[in-house]
Formats: structure tokens, C-alpha cells, sequence
């Protein structure tokens, strides 16, 4: 009886797992719509000196063109000029290929 509680109540903790994940890629996206360093993104969905957390989906989001680097930043936690990141399209640099077509 003792091992059937065990594995139910770790499926129930995957299950928050997933969903704090899920929930944590929202709110990264959305912390992302101003332009900011990954540092300070980690830093703004509760992930303080964590910025492993952010990464990956900031690489992925880039190479899909959810997201853009905009230029460079001096970031409030480091102190260093590092690459501004938004996944808001708006901000998005123009491609020049693109603006022979305007």
C-alpha cells in the first residue's frame, strides 16, 4: 500500500512540475515584451541569479523568430553591456533583404 502512495504522489509532483514550467514560460515571454538582458528576465519571473533557467527557451525563441536580439544593454544586475532580448515583434530589427520589397 506504501509503494502505490509514493508513486501517486509523485505523479502529482511531475504534474506541478510541468505546470510551474508551463507557467514560467509565459511569464518569461511576456517579461520579455520590454528589451532586457536574460539576467534581468530570470530576475523579473522569480529566478534570481538562476539564469540557466532562461536560456533554452530564449535560444529556442530566437532561432524560431519568436524572439529578437535588439542590441546591447547594460544590465542592471551584472553591471555589463550584454545582448537586449525581446519577443516583441515590433522591436524586431528589419531585415534589409526584407526592406528592398517597401
Amino acid at each position: 500500500m506504501g509503494k502505490n502512495t509514493n508513486s501517486l504522489n509523485n505523479s502529482f509532483g511531475h504534474d506541478k512540475g510541468k505546470n510551474r514550467k508551463k507557467e514560467d514560460t509565459k511569464r518569461l515571454f511576456q517579461a520579455l515584451m520590454q528589451p532586457q538582458s536574460r539576467r534581468m528576465a530570470a530576475t523579473n519571473i522569480g529566478y534570481e541569479d538562476l539564469t540557466y533557467m532562461v536560456t533554452q527557451n530564449i535560444y529556442d525563441w530566437i532561432k524560431q523568430g519568436k524572439a529578437a536580439v535588439i542590441g546591447q544593454i547594460r544590465c542592471s544586475r551584472s553591471n555589463r553591456w550584454v545582448q537586449s532580448v525581446t519577443t516583441n515583434p515590433d522591436l524586431f530589427p528589419i531585415d534589409p533583404q526584407l526592406s528592398l520589397f517597401e
